[in-house]
C-alpha cells in the first residue's frame, strides 16, 4: 500500500515537471487597441525546454465572425533568418524574432478597419511539441465618427408626422446618436424636447407637428473617440399653405433644396443668430444647459 502511494506521488511529480518543461507561448495582452491609420505592435513570448536548433514562428489572423477564414500573415525561419510576408501584407508588416530570448514581435502599419481581427502567434520547435505552442490576442481598431448628415423624411406641414434623420458613415465603435432642440430663453440657451417625440438610433420622430415644433434641432453622433454634430432649422407650414405638400429632404451642411413651399433649411446664418456661433466643429458638443 505504501509502495503504491509512493508510485502515485512520483507519477504526479513527473506530470507536473513535464508540464513545466513543455513549450509555452504567451501574449500578455488580451486586447490591443489602436486608432485607424496608426501602427500596432503585437508581442508574444515563448519558453522552450530545449535550446532551439530550428524554429518556425508565424503570425496569422482570423475575423471575428464564425465563417471567417484564417489568413497567414508572416512566417520566420530560424536559424536561416528568413522572413516571408504574404503579398496582401507587403510593405505593411514588420516581424522581429529573437528565438534564443523567446520573443516574436509583429508590427502592422497603416491599420484599417479590416485589420480588426484575432491574431495568433505560433511557435514550432522540433523536439519540443508538448504544451502550448500558440497564443491569441484581439486587435481592436477604433475609428472616430465621421461628421453626421441630418435630413428630414415626411411632409413638413401642420398635423403631419415626420422623421429627422442623423447618420455617420464611419465610426468604430458604432456611434450613438442624440437629438436636441434648441431655443433662447431669457438670454440663455436651453434644451427642450416635446413630449410627442421618440428617439430611435439616429431617427427622431415628431408627431402631429405644428408651428410650435419649428426650431433649431441638433444631432450629436458619438463614440469613445470623438463627438461630431449636424444641425437643421425646421419651419412647419400651416396645412393650408400653398405647396406645403412637398416632401422635405434637407441635408445638413448643404442648401435645403429649392422645392416651393418647403421652408426647411440647414442652420447656417440662422444658427449664428440663434446660438451665437452656429458652427459646431467636429469633436465639439453643443453648450450644456444652465
Amino acid at each position: 500500500m505504501i509502495l503504491i502511494q509512493k508510485l502515485w506521488i512520483f507519477t504526479v511529480f513527473l506530470a507536473v515537471l513535464s508540464g513545466v518543461r513543455a513549450i509555452n507561448v504567451h501574449i500578455s495582452k488580451e486586447n490591443y487597441e489602436v486608432l485607424k491609420g496608426d501602427s500596432a505592435t503585437l508581442t508574444c513570448t515563448f519558453q522552450s525546454t530545449i535550446t532551439p536548433q530550428l524554429a518556425i514562428i508565424s503570425w496569422s489572423a482570423v475575423g471575428t465572425q464564425p465563417d471567417d477564414q484564417e489568413v497567414l500573415i508572416v512566417t520566420h525561419y530560424y536559424p536561416m533568418k528568413r522572413t516571408d510576408v504574404k503579398p496582401a501584407y507587403a510593405d505593411r508588416v514588420l516581424m522581429h524574432a529573437d528565438v534564443l530570448r523567446g520573443k516574436a514581435m509583429l508590427r502592422l502599419s497603416s491599420v484599417t478597419s479590416a485589420d480588426d481581427k484575432i491574431y495568433e502567434c505560433r511557435v514550432l520547435i522540433p523536439g519540443d511539441d508538448e504544451g502550448k505552442s500558440a497564443a491569441t490576442t484581439r486587435l481592436v481598431v477604433n475609428e472616430p465618427v465621421s461628421k453626421p448628415v441630418c435630413g428630414i423624411q415626411g411632409t413638413v406641414r401642420s398635423g403631419e408626422n415626420i422623421n429627422l434623420t442623423c447618420h455617420s458613415e464611419e465610426g468604430s465603435p458604432p456611434p450613438s446618436y442624440r437629438w436636441e432642440r434648441w431655443h433662447e430663453s431669457v438670454g440663455s440657451k436651453r434644451r427642450f424636447m416635446a413630449h410627442t417625440t421618440t428617439q430611435n438610433g439616429g431617427v427622431l420622430s415628431l408627431y402631429d407637428i405644428s408651428n410650435e415644433t419649428s426650431g433649431l434641432y441638433s444631432c450629436m453622433s458619438s463614440n469613445k473617440i470623438r463627438t461630431s454634430s449636424c444641425k437643421l432649422n425646421l419651419t412647419v407650414l400651416p396645412d393650408d399653405f400653398p405647396g406645403s405638400d412637398v416632401l422635405a429632404g434637407a441635408v445638413a451642411g448643404a442648401a435645403a433644396g429649392a422645392a416651393a413651399g418647403v421652408l426647411v433649411s440647414i442652420a447656417s446664418v440662422a444658427d449664428k443668430i440663434i446660438l451665437g456661433d452656429g458652427n459646431n466643429d467636429e469633436g465639439q458638443t453643443p453648450p450644456k444647459s444652465t
